[in-house]
């Protein structure tokens, strides 16, 4: 996992997800409608895995 540091903070990481490479980007304001997409498609993938 490789991390892009910006003034100090960590603001973009960049990561290989099943031979992809995916950059993610934080803001300094947390946004609920954000996470909420995230926590669905993540329970998504769960579930389609049958596990």
């Amino acid at each position: 996992m490789e991390r892009t540091v910006n003034g100090g903070k960590k603001s973009s990481m960049t990561i290989i997800v099943e031979g992809h490479q995916v950059a993610l980007y934080f803001s300094d304001e947390p946004n609920a409608q954000i996470a909420l997409k995230v926590k669905q498609a993540l329970l998504g993938t769960y579930l389609a895995a049958g596990k």
